[in-house]
């Protein structure tokens, strides 16, 4: 009897079936081929950033570098010039030039620039001379700080661009001619000694100068400089400590100036000295101590019409800070209070303003 032998075959995909698995596909495939767009547009616009920022970097420091050594500049595009230029003479002689062209920035001697960095969008210069920081100057001979911006350009569709900025201020200019500073006639405001001299402006012709006499007294003269010859001259000089060491002045209004010095066995002592603008004579009002036991190297700075910051090298030379107060009408000094600023050592402070209420003190510290 013979068997019937069926022939085994594998079951197949409906059209239905692979219908759904290619949807299914599809659905998978178009969830994640925006991620991949999205890691890979990140990628480059991180990998953009970090050139834009290289440099931005190398073309602050190089700008830094080259026009802290200049001696004069010799044309500058206006403020106002987006893309602009500077041109300038270093140390050596060597005229140079920043310029741009075809949207990067170049570098070189003048007639023969070449890349230095970009793609940029903004190359700008703004001049100031020495007593107008406000208004911008291309006056050549008259710039002495120079602010410099630029915007770097980045290469990737969804990068951002990045604006650099750097300022400059130089040491020289073309009023200093060939041969270097020329000296005026020097003048002589005390033939037997003037130590640790003291300088404040008292108008466009008088300084008001501190200083330490031949017996250590504290002494005060009125300086008068001619401008159309550049001469120098004294008015009658004043006394007003016998002991007067390393004093430093600042100016309370027109007429009065706030003078602390280090006094008799090293005591703090502060004291208003008033200017007589018609015989330019100096006096003075009551000497207030404002440490009985040491105030060396005082350094002065105002915060406000009556209060004065006043740092010092204090007791253990320590260094030490008091707010002094000041009456122009009684011509008195007052202590507001006083502050150990550094309780190891505090020697020769300097103080500048930042804002009403910060101080910035820099001091010799422990060593």
């Amino acid at each position: 009897m013979r068997k019937n032998r069926k022939t085994s075959h594998p079951a197949g995909l409906s059209i239905l079936e692979m219908t759904i698995a290619l949807a299914m596909m599809a659905v998978v495939f178009a969830t994640i081929l925006p991620l991949f767009r999205n890691i890979q547009n990140s990628w480059d616009s991180r990998q953009g950033a970090a050139e834009v920022i290289q440099n931005g970097r190398v073309l602050i420091d190089h700008l830094n570098r080259n026009l802290m050594k200049t001696v004069r500049i010799t044309a500058v595009s206006s403020s106002s010039t987006t893309n602009g230029y500077i041109q300038f003479e270093d140390n050596d002689g060597n005229s140079l030039r920043y310029d741009i062209a075809s949207n990067y920035v170049q570098f070189g001697p003048v007639g023969s620039l070449s890349d230095l960095a970009g793609p940029v969008s903004q190359f700008q210069f703004v001049c100031y001379d020495s007593n107008n920081f406000v208004t911008p100057t291309t006056e050549v001979n008259d710039i002495r700080f120079i602010q410099v911006e630029t915007t770097l350009t980045n290469s990737t569709a969804l990068g951002q661009d990045k604006t650099f900025a750097t300022s400059v201020y130089l040491r020289t200019n073309a009023k200093i001619n060939e041969e270097g500073i020329t000296p005026k006639t020097s003048f002589e405001f005390n033939i037997f000694k003037g130590e640790t001299p003291a300088l404040v402006q008292i108008d466009d012709n008088h300084y008001l100068c501190a200083y330490k006499g031949w017996d250590s007294g504290g002494r005060a003269v009125v300086l008068m400089v001619n401008p159309a010859t550049w001469e120098i001259s004294s008015g009658v000089t004043f006394n007003y400590a016998s002991t007067g060491k390393t004093p430093a002045l600042i100016q309370i209004d027109d007429d009065n100036y706030l003078c602390a010095y280090e006094g008799g066995g090293s005591d703090g002592w502060a004291i208003i000295l008033t200017i007589n603008r018609v015989t330019w004579t100096i006096s003075k009002g009551t000497a207030f101590e404002y440490d009985d036991s040491k105030g060396k190297t005082p350094a002065l700075a105002q915060i406000d019409n009556t209060h004065y910051l006043c740092a010092y090298t204090g007791p253990g030379d320590n260094g030490w800070a008091a707010i002094l107060t000041v009456d122009t009408g009684t011509e008195i000094v007052a202590k507001e209070s006083a502050f150990e600023f550094d309780d190891l050592d505090g020697g020769t402070p300097a103080l500048s303003k930042i804002d009403d209420t910060h101080y910035l003190c820099v001091y010799e510290g422990d060593r």
